[in-house]
């Protein structure tokens, strides 16, 4: 027997209804995604442990420098960057190699947060059409699908960089011609633009990669073409819902900070404290938005799959009558 009242299509979603099906998705599926923040978690928690325990002999060498910058401060042709110089150099090499240990770190986080994106993305799809994915079955969708979202982030990076290439040359060339106060006006709105675009490539970003978990043969660019048409008349929505995780990563990195700086506390406990608080957090906040832009990813699809078969039977209906 027929219900007198039709459920909501899940094509009609707004965002409120984003978040409640994203919390159900979590409900359903919190027998995977239990074990995935945990291994998240402690791999995100063992990076950071392992690069504060290498950065730390790099920090007393910069500040062994600072001080001996402050005791003989240089003068005259001692102030030229002349890397042959045992100061310059020694600072230098201080600089390359706390990059290079940064770099090395994030690409290692970035790899461990994708390989658990595909397990997460994978399995609440499945849980969100009601569908149970087992061990065995996830362990293969990260074997073969892992790579994917690293490709897809790759391509992203380069848009990323060619697009502050283009604001950085734009805003050269206001600076060049400014003349009068409007160029204030036109930096404003400079700023403006680049704050809302940071936040729509930011979505974009990842519901790009998780078009490239979901749809065969979508990776690299197609992937991020296929986000950028399913995100067609959602744009300001999904910058929404990058704007609001991002005021929750802000608000969970300050009570960080009040938790450590009220109490007098030593270096090691400080560290094991924001460690622990920071990456606790954090990972439960990177898991949850994994699963949001899964439904996200699914409310889109299912409304562009509607209106492409729209577009399809409504001509012949129109063409029989």
């Amino acid at each position: 027997m027929e219900s007198g009242s039709k459920p909501q299509s899940k094509s009609s979603l707004g965002l409120l209804g984003i978040f409640r099906e994203s919390f159900k998705a979590t409900n359903r599926n919190k027998k995977l995604l239990v074990p995935i923040l945990l291994l998240v978690f402690l791999s995100i928690s063992k990076l950071d442990l392992a690069q504060n325990y290498i950065l730390a002999p790099i920090d007393e060498r910069y500040e062994n420098l600072e001080l001996q910058f402050a005791r003989n401060p240089p003068t005259g042709d001692d102030l030229r960057l002349d890397l042959n110089t045992p100061f310059w150099r020694a600072t230098f090499d201080v600089i390359l190699e706390f990059f290079f240990i940064k770099v090395i770190f994030l690409a290692l986080s970035s790899i461990v947060l994708l390989v658990f994106f595909v397990a997460t993305v994978s399995s609440s799809y499945e849980a969100y059409n009601a569908k149970v994915l087992g061990p065995k079955k996830m362990l293969l969708k990260i074997r073969t699908n892992w790579t994917k979202p690293l490709l897809t982030s790759f391509y992203m990076i380069l848009i990323t960089l060619g697009i502050v290439f283009l604001v950085c040359i734009s805003s050269f060339i206001a600076i060049l011609s400014a003349r009068n106060s409007w160029s204030r006006v036109y930096f404003g709105g400079i700023a403006i633009l680049i704050l809302v675009w940071y936040f729509y490539v930011a979505a974009l970003w990842i519901f790009s990669i998780v078009v490239s978990v979901l749809e065969e043969g979508f990776v690299g660019v197609k992937a991020i073409g296929r986000a950028a048409e399913l995100l067609s008349g959602k744009r300001l929505q999904a910058s929404i819902l990058m704007i609001l995780f991002a005021i929750s990563y802000v608000v969970i990195d300050q009570m960080n900070q009040v938790l450590i700086t009220r109490y007098d506390l030593s270096t090691s406990t400080r560290l094991a404290i924001s460690i622990c608080f920071t990456n606790g957090l954090n990972s439960l906040l990177t898991i949850f938005m994994f699963v949001l832009f899964t439904v996200f990813y699914h409310e889109r699809k299912t409304s562009h799959d509607e209106k492409e078969v729209k577009g399809l039977y409504i001509p012949i209906a129109a063409g029989e009558a």
